[in-house]
């Protein structure tokens, strides 16, 4: 359609117009909006429109706060669309914290080629272990074991080279409505000097303790810690596999062993209190005979419920992406895919003016796995044992099949082939489980 603007997302792919409904066709998910709006549909295509006068007329300018994986990505679809952004990050040199993260393929479909640089191994088996029982799931599709720092400077690159300005030694210091839009105040960390910053759009990409939050009126998100330690992989552990321990005398979440490499893998653990979590994680080591290269830690959001990602502030918009935004699945405490489908999802809505389809797709995935960790998190030792010896031939090939992210479908698959299963989590969910315990500091 003629004077149709065209939209690209992270990957560089073009939006062209289709039909007389608005859809967004993401790696995420396939959306049909309300007729009457302008119809997009993501089609692969490497060409970038940011430097279109038209374009960038169109939107209004976006500060970006965090140089997180999910604020970078935000930053990339808004540059990809024309519109111009800013990304303010505290260190001086984009080198944040190393730590290996497992994720799934997903990853690929939405971030496209570049992902590859910061993907070290490939995952197709899983080990579940509980009790002395034991139970085996091949993946259809492998996941991805990711360095964080090499994603995160993948992404900053990338952002880059579509007009993304990243202006590091940035530390925010706070938020206030100016009349037209919204004033950031950064303090330069070499001097200490401060700098006012006038945008139209802010998105806070800085992490579980998001200071932007705060500024904007949110409340605290709930976290809890995880600490691995980089180990050499044991001699009888193939490097394509995981290793899952279920020991909810020690945490009402797991352990696990992802290989790096072929000598070296990440044991880790999450827990409720960060010393007990130390503690638990060294007598783990201690039983395998393992010893600890180096740690690695951090405080991840814990998902309760839903975050608004949207409040506005005067005349502008704050908006909250990943950890900022608790965007984390729950049950496995992974928020890598989950954050840049919330970053997609932001994105949408900036650049349509309206909801995203993407973020209301993400809140039942997140919902559901808030169900599912509830129905787990007081499970006994017994109960695992009984949750490992009812994974039959037909479940694990679901669990084969489909992907963490798609837990609707695993859910489905299971029901068919396993219903004693489902009876069992809303037993332990009804009579043990309700509100998640609160995570102590």
């Amino acid at each position: 359609m003629p004077g149709a603007r065209r939209l690209q997302d992270g990957c560089g792919r073009a939006i062209p117009q289709s039909g007389n409904s608005v859809q967004f066709f993401s790696s995420a998910n396939f959306v049909a909006a309300r007729p009457g709006q302008e119809e997009m549909v993501y089609q692969a295509s490497q060409s970038n429109n940011s430097s279109s006068p038209a374009m960038r007329s169109e939107h209004k300018n976006v500060a970006v706060v965090g140089g997180s994986a999910a604020g970078l990505f935000a930053s990339l679809v808004l540059a990809r669309n024309g519109v111009p952004v800013r990304v303010f990050e505290r260190l001086e040199a984009l080198e944040p914290e190393a730590r290996t993260l497992i994720v799934t393929h997903h990853m690929r479909s939405l971030l496209g080629p570049f992902a590859e640089r910061s993907v070290v191994n490939e995952i197709r088996t899983f080990e579940l272990f509980t009790d002395g029982r034991a139970a085996t799931v091949q993946l259809k599709h492998p996941d991805l074991i990711v360095e964080r720092r090499s994603l995160i400077q993948g992404l900053a690159e990338e952002a880059q080279k579509a007009g993304v300005s990243i202006e590091l030694g940035r530390r925010f210091q706070g938020l206030h409505a100016n009349g037209k839009g919204l004033a950031l105040e950064v303090e330069r960390t070499l001097d200490g000097g401060r700098e006012e910053v006038v945008a139209d759009t802010v998105i806070g990409g800085d992490g579980a303790a998001s200071r932007v939050a705060r500024a904007a009126g949110w409340s605290p998100i709930e976290t809890v810690p995880l600490l691995q330690a980089i180990v050499p992989l044991p001699k009888d552990m193939a490097p394509d596999s995981v290793r899952v321990w279920f020991v909810p005398e020690d945490t009402p979440y797991f352990y696990w062993l992802i290989p790096e490499s072929p000598t070296r893998g990440a044991l880790g653990v999450i827990g409720e209190s960060g010393s007990d979590t130390r503690r638990n994680l060294e007598q783990f080591l201690e039983k395998r005979k393992l010893e600890p290269i180096e740690f690695q830690g951090a405080r991840i959001p814990a998902y309760s419920g839903w975050t608004p990602v949207r409040r506005q502030l005067g005349q502008g918009n704050v908006y909250l992406v990943g950890d900022a935004a608790g965007q984390v699945k729950v049950s496995t405490v992974g928020g890598i895919v989950t954050g840049f489908r919330g970053a997609l999802g932001v994105a949408e809505e900036i650049l349509s003016g309206g909801s995203s389809q993407e973020l209301r797709s993400l809140r039942r995935e997140l919902d559901l796995h808030l169900w599912l960790r509830r129905s787990l998190h007081d499970f006994r030792q017994s109960d695992y044992s009984r949750l490992v010896d009812l994974l039959n031939d037909s479940i694990k090939r679901s669990l084969s099949d489909y992907n963490r992210d798609e837990s609707f479908k695993i859910l489905w698959r299971v029901c068919l082939s396993q219903p004693r299963l489902i009876l069992f989590a809303l037993r332990s969910l009804f009579t043990r489980g309700g509100p998640l315990r609160r995570a102590s500091v």
